[in-house]
C-alpha cells in the first residue's frame, strides 16, 4: 500500500470515528447558533464554498505532506516543515498587517527555534533507528 492509499484509508476511518461525537456534542448548538449566524453574516453560498475550499485545501496539504514524507528523508521533511511555519508567519505579517511587538518577535523566534530543534533531533533519532 502506498502513501496515497494509506492516507485515503486513514481519512475515511477518521471521518467515521469523528462524525458521531461531533454531531452529538456540537450538532445542536452549531445548527442553532453557528450556521444561522454565519449565513446571516456572509450568506449561504459563500459559507458553503468557504467550508468546501477549506476542506479541499487542508486535504491536499495533508496529502502532499504524506507523499513527501514517503519520498524524502525525515530530516529534509522536518526542515521543510519549519520553513513552512516561517513562511506562514511572514505571510500573515505582510498580507494581514499583523504588528510584531518585541514580545511577539521573541515568542515567534523561540517557537520556531523550538520546533526546528525538536524536528531535527527527532529526525536524527528516526534515521539512527533505521540504520540499526
Amino acid at each position: 500500500m502506498d502513501s496515497t492509499n494509506l492516507y485515503a484509508y486513514i481519512s475515511i476511518i477518521a471521518l467515521i470515528v469523528c462524525i458521531p461525537p461531533a454531531l452529538i456534542i456540537e450538532g445542536p448548538q452549531l445548527v442553532q447558533h453557528g450556521f444561522k449566524d454565519a449565513i446571516a453574516k456572509v450568506g449561504l453560498t459563500k459559507l458553503v464554498s468557504n467550508i468546501f475550499l477549506a476542506g479541499l485545501f487542508y486535504h491536499l496539504y495533508n496529502q502532499v505532506a504524506t507523499n513527501t514524507l514517503q519520498r524524502v528523508a525525515p530530516l529534509t521533511h522536518a526542515v521543510g516543515n519549519v520553513l513552512k511555519r516561517v513562511f506562514v508567519i511572514g505571510f500573515s505579517i505582510i498580507i494581514f498587517g499583523n504588528k510584531i511587538t518585541t514580545q511577539t518577535g521573541i515568542g515567534t523566534g523561540i517557537a520556531i527555534s523550538g520546533v526546528a530543534l525538536y524536528s531535527v533531533i527527532k529526525a536524527k533519532i528516526e534515521e539512527e533507528k533505521k540504520v540499526c
